[in-house]
């Protein structure tokens, strides 16, 4: 879909709203979760120190303002070894960032695009090691709340592919155009929006 297409798409979806009943930790269990120690799903769904509440939670297209021409540039030249796509570089001017279905409190989605500040050279992400050889000239461009699915452009072709870690041998071709990438993008974020089919209140 072009840029218009979809920022029309974006304007015409209305606000979730969805209420449910949440887990809140107390300051024991709060203390626990802060040391980051392993600790099995049952073990904490049955820890004392927490109490159910009935919360309401709003999500909706956050898209961030498109970055300028002379950021995008600065950018650019601080990063020769990645080549932004002409259509990419038009995109980023339109939108710098991509969160469909963010939680309104906190902007952010379960998974999204990040702004260009934020993109990442694929030899230092965490993941790096799962591939073969260190890889050369690819960007992470998304999040993604566990860490189970990223989007990584290939700024040699240009090429965007979707690596889920569990299958990382395997990634889905996205496509070469940010059309192709913005068709997949609304595709892959849909289930995120019938949210409130499977959730009661």
């Amino acid at each position: 879909m072009t840029t218009e297409d979809f920022l029309r798409r974006v304007n015409e979806q209305r606000l979730l709203t969805i209420t449910r009943t949440v887990s809140v930790p107390g300051p024991q269990l709060k203390a626990l979760l802060a040391e980051r120690k392993p600790i099995r799903l049952s073990e904490l769904m049955a820890h004392p120190d927490q109490h159910r509440e009935l919360r309401t939670f709003r999500y909706a297209h956050v898209l961030g303002p498109g970055a300028s021409d002379g950021v995008i540039e600065a950018w650019q030249a601080a990063h020769p070894e990645h080549p932004l796509p002409l259509d990419l570089h038009e995109f980023l001017t339109r939108v710098d960032g991509v969160h469909l279905w963010a939680d309104v409190a906190s902007s952010r989605a379960y998974f999204g695009i990040l702004p260009l500040k934020d993109w990442q050279d694929a030899r230092h992400v965490d993941w790096a090691k799962t591939f073969d050889s260190a890889p050369v000239g690819q960007l992470v461009i998304s999040y993604h709340d566990n860490g189970d699915n990223f989007l990584v452009l290939d700024t040699k072709r240009p090429d965007y592919f979707w690596y889920d870690l569990e299958d990382f041998d395997n990634p889905k071709r996205v496509g070469q155009t940010v059309a192709q990438l913005l068709d997949f993008w609304w595709e892959e974020t849909a289930w995120l929006g019938r949210r409130r089919d499977s959730v009661a209140g």
